[in-house]
C-alpha cells in the first residue's frame, strides 16, 4: 500500500493540537486532546497521543500502513538530531524527555521532533506566509519572543540547538530589565506583551505626555494590546511606545538580513494583531536599519496559519526531513 499520510502533533501545556496530512501537506482532519502533565517522564501523554492518533485513523478507515511518518512539535529545547527534549517547564517535565526513542517503541515509521517555535517556522514557510521560499525566518510576538530560521530550506538548530533563540539577543544595551533567561537586556524584554508593559511602566514617569490609559498604569493592568489600541487612537505616549517597540524588532530583522539573508521576515503570535500600527513601523524601521544589499527583495509579513503553524509545521518536519530527501 502506497504511503501517503503524515501524522503531526503540535503539543502545549494545554491542549495538545493533532492532524493528519497528505504528503503534500494538504490537512485531511485536526481535533485536539487534553495535555495530560502529571507524568514527568513523558511516557503517559505520548502514549495518549499516539492512541488518539490510532482512533482517528479507524474511524476515518485510514489504513496505518500508510503512515510515512510523524512530526511533533514541543515548547522547551530540543536536540534535532537524537529527539531528546532538555526539559518542558509547561508538560512538567523537569528532565530529559527522549521523546524520539519513546513514540518509536509505539511506531515502526520515522518520528522526528522539533522545538515548537521552529516548527511553526516550518508551518509558515510550507503552506503560509512564507510561500514556500527556502530562506524565511519567523518572529513570534507573545508574552515572550521567539522564532525560527530556515535557511536553505531546513531549520538552523545550531551545534546545541540554540539557533534561533532569537527572542536573547540583547538589544537594550542599558540593560534595565531582567530576562526569563537570566541575563537583562535581551529583545524579549523591550519588544514583547511583557516588553511593552516593561516600557511603559519605565518611561511614564519620565515623559510630559498625557495617557489615555494612565488609570491601567496606576492599577497595574497595563496591557500590550491597551497600548497599541490607544496608540491608534492617537495617544501620543501610546505612539512612542509603540515606535520604541517596532524599532527593536526592526533591529533584530536587520540582524537577521545580515546573517541569514531570509526572503521572509514573518511576524507572529498576538502582537502581531496590533495590525499596521506596529507592522508599518517596523517595516520603516527595518529600511533606514538594514544594509540595503541584505534587504532587497525582503518582505515583512504578517502570519498566515494562526493556531495551525504548528501542527502544519510538525507535518513538514516529514515533508522536509523524509519525503524530499527521499528525492534526491
Amino acid at each position: 500500500m502506497k504511503k501517503d499520510l503524515i501524522l503531526a502533533a503540535d503539543v502545549g501545556g494545554t491542549t495538545c493540537k493533532l492532524g493528519i496530512f497528505s504528503d503534500q501537506l494538504e490537512r485531511l482532519t485536526k481535533w485536539s486532546i487534553e495535555t495530560d502533565i502529571s507524568d514527568p517522564t513523558g511516557r503517559i501523554l505520548l502514549e495518549q497521543i499516539y492512541n488518539a492518533f490510532v482512533e482517528k485513523c479507524k474511524s476515518l478507515n485510514y489504513d496505518m500502513t500508510r503512515i510515512i511518518g510523524m512530526g511533533i512539535g514541543i515548547p522547551g529545547p530540543v536536540d534535532f538530531e537524537t529527539g531528546i527534549i532538555h526539559g518542558a517547564v509547561n508538560l512538567n517535565w523537569p528532565g530529559k524527555v527522549n521523546v524520539h526513542a519513546i513514540m518509536s517503541e509505539f511506531v515502526d515509521f520515522p518520528v522526528f521532533v522539533d522545538n515548537d517555535a521552529n516548527v511553526a517556522a516550518l508551518g509558515e514557510k510550507h503552506n503560509g506566509a512564507g510561500k514556500q521560499a527556502d530562506d524565511v525566518v519567523a518572529i513570534t510576538l507573545g508574552t515572550g519572543l521567539g522564532g525560527g530560521i530556515i535557511s536553505n530550506g531546513e531549520i538552523v538548530h545550531g551545534h546545541n540547538g540554540s539557533g534561533a533563540e532569537l527572542g536573547h539577543i540583547r538589544v537594550d544595551h542599558d540593560q534595565r530589565f531582567k530576562c526569563n533567561c537570566g541575563k537583562s537586556g535581551c529583545i524579549e524584554t523591550v519588544a514583547s506583551a511583557t516588553g511593552v508593559v516593561n516600557l511603559v511602566n519605565f518611561y511614564y514617569p519620565k515623559l510630559t505626555f498625557k495617557s489615555s490609559i494612565l488609570h491601567l498604569i496606576k492599577e497595574n493592568k497595563v496591557t500590550a494590546k491597551a497600548v497599541f489600541d490607544a496608540a491608534k487612537k492617537g495617544d501620543q505616549f501610546c505612539i512612542f511606545i509603540t515606535e520604541r517597540v517596532a524599532h527593536h524588532i526592526a533591529y533584530l530583522a536587520s540582524i537577521i538580513s545580515v546573517t541569514t539573508n531570509p526572503k521572509y521576515i514573518i511576524l507572529g503570535g498576538g502582537m502581531s494583531e496590533a495590525g499596521d500600527i506596529l507592522v508599518e513601523n517596523i517595516k520603516t524601521e527595518y529600511r533606514h536599519l538594514t544594509f540595503t544589499p541584505a534587504q532587497e527583495n525582503t518582505e515583512i509579513v504578517r502570519a498566515e496559519l494562526g493556531n495551525d503553524a504548528g501542527i502544519t509545521g510538525a507535518a513538514g518536519l516529514i515533508k522536509t526531513y523524509v519525503i524530499e530527501k527521499e528525492r534526491i
